[in-house]
């Protein structure tokens, strides 16, 4: 550091000695002037910036309060329809004509031109009209009412109407049932004159000197507009059709991206007039949504205020004028002293600019580019950072996530605040998590699993002003290992399988020998002879068992050969079809033509099938369905699919369910061993058997079912021996 000082002292020195002293103090003059001025420059754009912001914040309060307004008129008139609805419900009819001319009368102001009452065949029975109205007709009102609830009050779609006048009129439909005791339910509708709604609101607003506004629906259609001749039109079109040689790309983008998806916000466009000029304007522009539960879902109105931004430049002229004046007489007076500090200081911050944009360009990188996720949170627990590693891993983009916490990611099985609390209280114990491993939810529904490691960030005082949390997704990892040891399970039971069936058979088969010969000795019907039955069914059902675990411990399969799908499918239909039938459940093929051999064993391979269409039946045991079977090649492989539409498999147990001996049955009923069979056979041959399923626990409301899809790897050369060839088709069997 002394070093610098001393080099800095040498510099003055020279300077100060130099015979061009006055030459460089001016050439250094007018370049400081001329950046004092560059930078005035640069403060008046920001300034002008700050000051547009600042004007179309008052805009968008402007929008707000005609927003507002609108909202609550139309709140006012759905509560005096339904107010009147529930006086029809009790009135006679002599009543019922002064209490509808009395809610007209307090409702016209706010745009209702029409109230009327109709039968169940759309006759009027009773209303009140502005008069010079034309009546609303019947279809419009059924299209609006068709499915309307007794207890809803919702606005109906608009319609544009043109008058006499070739004025276009924006109207909409209130309605709600009337079911009177031990009488005829009648339909209750107001039409509401939109455009005279929205302009009582509007059409008093000025921003500046010349600012107005307008309103549009959902469609973008022009509820409200100073220009007559807009309402009603679509106004993407109606501008183009008016200005042809203006481009409206920013208003165009602003009203689809924004407006119409019910957003605030503020913005500039070009327009081609303003109140009777004509050309290019630029503009200032505020909107906001107008919120109210009466306008039915889909509906969205957007109220905007927009003045030209010539109005504003005036002021930002007047302060750049007032501020360049101050900034040349502030650097005049102070260069001859502050020279050497700005010359020294000007050099370190281009060094730590420097530094630190390298830093930063490192940082920026890292977090970017990593494939893991690296977020930063609040100590709100609100997310601030949202890398490109967590967009990969979780569908989100920054803009979606950056403000939110973590609920949306956490699956709705799991109490989502419990499992952040736990987290919570993991970092509070110890200052970082590691190795937290948890099931998640992306964007487009998939489940995941994340391995989390989190961190507290404090700051220069020592205090927790947040967190980072790295997260990695290890959904192939845990599946992977879950495979591996689903294998190894399998193996461990097929070895204790093996050994143990045949130890069981042979006291099996003594007791059921020995029982039948004791049924023998006794009436049916008897005490004895019943007692002797239930032995002998649960001896019975203790030999399937004992079978199942034969099976799965492969000692009665056949030998490896290769399997023609298209025979074992057709065979396998031949014997179910009977079954599904008296079940109620329809049976769709769904199989191509001459598909290519795979390896395995035909009986087996019938007997995977079989297992799976056992297990969809019993899903639609209850309520019936469909079961398609399907088969087809694709890239060297044969996909058999079995969907049924049944009552699905919970998340909870899915992964549960190639467990030996795991059932949801009841007892008697089944094993367990079904689809671990399936799953020991399928592997045994080299392919894969997997499935997807909806579950009504899960997913409430939508259709459930489940598709088990087994895959098997094509047979280049199938040789067939004469022996395999009859053990497929049965010939041995028919011999």
């Amino acid at each position: 550091m002394s070093k610098i000082v001393g080099k800095i002292r040498g510099l003055a020195d020279f300077l100060l000695s130099s015979r061009y002293l006055l030459a460089i103090s001016s050439a250094l003059f007018f370049v400081i002037l001329g950046l004092a001025f560059f930078l005035v420059y640069e403060n008046a754009e920001l300034m002008r910036e700050q000051i547009n912001d600042d004007f179309n914040q008052q805009q968008l309060i402007l929008a707000r309060q005609a927003a507002s307004q609108l909202g609550a008129n139309l709140d006012d008139i759905a509560v005096e329809i339904n107010s009147l609805r529930q006086q029809l419900e009790v009135t006679t009819a002599e009543t019922r004509h002064e209490a509808m001319l009395a809610v007209f009368e307090r409702t016209r102001s706010k745009g209702v031109v029409e109230i009327g009452l109709m039968d169940a065949a759309a006759g009027m029975v009773d209303g009140q009209r502005v008069g010079g109205f034309p009546p609303t007709e019947a279809g419009k009102v059924a299209a609006a009412c068709g499915k309307q609830l007794a207890d809803a009050m919702l606005l109906g779609p608009l319609w544009v109407d043109v008058s006499d006048e070739d004025k276009a009129v924006v109207t909409g439909t209130f309605c709600t049932l009337i079911a009177p005791h031990g009488a005829e339910a009648r339909m209750l509708f107001a039409t509401l004159d939109v455009s005279q709604l929205v302009s009582r609101a509007t059409q008093g607003i000025r921003s500046g000197k010349t600012g107005y506004a307008w309103a549009i629906d959902n469609n973008g259609v022009f509820l409200y507009h100073p220009e007559k001749g807009f309402i009603g039109r679509n106004a993407f079109e109606a501008r183009q059709q008016r200005e042809p040689y203006i481009s409206f790309t920013q208003i165009n983008r602003i009203m689809k991206e924004r407006m119409l998806l019910g957003q605030e916000g503020t913005g500039t466009y070009v327009s081609g007039w303003h109140r009777g000029f004509h050309g290019q304007i630029t503009k200032l522009i505020a909107f906001t949504p107008v919120g109210s539960p009466v306008l039915a879902p889909g509906q969205l109105w957007s109220v905007a205020v927009v003045a030209p931004i010539s109005e504003v430049a005036e002021t930002v002229h007047r302060v750049y004028l007032r501020h360049s004046a101050a900034e040349a007489a502030l650097i005049a007076g102070m260069f001859v002293f502050a020279l050497l500090g700005v010359s020294y200081q000007r050099r370190l911050s281009q060094v730590l600019e420097k530094r630190m944009g390298q830093q930063e360009e490192y940082m920026a990188s890292i977090l970017q580019n990593s494939v893991d996720g690296i977020i930063f949170v609040d100590k709100d627990n609100r997310v601030q950072v949202w890398n490109r590693g967590a967009e990969l891993i979780f569908g989100y983009r920054p803009d979606e996530m950056v403000g939110q916490t973590f609920h949306r990611l956490i699956p709705p099985e799991i109490d989502a605040d419990e499992e952040l609390q736990r987290i919570y209280k993991l970092m509070r114990t110890k200052g970082y998590v590691k190795d937290y491993i948890a099931p998640r939810m992306t964007k487009d529904g998939r489940r995941i699993t994340i391995d989390i490691s989190r961190t507290d960030v404090r700051s220069k005082e020592g205090d927790v002003i947040g967190s980072t949390v790295i997260i990695k997704d290890v959904t192939e990892k845990m599946q992977l290992e879950q495979r591996i040891y689903n294998t190894e399970k399998l193996a461990s039971i097929g070895i204790l399988a093996a050994g143990v069936a045949h130890e069981i058979n042979n006291p099996l088969a003594i007791i059921l020998g020995f029982t039948d010969l004791l049924l023998e000795r006794f009436q049916p019907g008897s005490p004895e002879y019943e007692d002797l039955k239930i032995i002998a069914d649960n001896g019975n059902h203790a030999r399937k068992i004992v079978e199942d675990l034969l099976g799965f411990a492969r000692i009665t399969e056949g030998m490896e050969d290769t399997v023609d799908v298209n025979h074992c499918m057709e065979r396998v239909v031949n014997i179910v079809s009977n079954t599904l039938m008296t079940a109620k459940i329809e049976l769709v093929t769904d199989v191509e033509e001459s598909l290519p051999r795979v390896r395995g064993d035909a009986r087996e391979f019938q007997q995977v099938i079989f297992n799976l269409v056992n297990n969809s039946v019993a899903a639609m045991r209850q309520k019936g369905g469909v079961l398609t079977l399907g088969a087809r090649a694709e890239d060297g492989w044969v996909h058999l699919t079995v969907t049924d539409t049944g009552s699905g498999i919970p998340d909870k147990i899915k992964r549960r369910i190639f467990d030996p001996f795991f059932t949801t049955k009841k007892v008697g009923e089944g094993t367990g061993l079904g689809l671990s069979l399936c799953y020991g056979i399928v592997n045994k041959y080299g392919g894969r058997i997997g499935f997807t399923s909806v579950s009504a626990e899960d997913s409430p409301g939508k259709p459930t079912g489940t598709t088990f899809t087994v895959s098997m790897p094509v047979c280049a050369s199938p040789p067939l021996t004469e022996e395999g060839m009859r053990g497929e088709r049965g010939e041995g069997e028919a011999a």
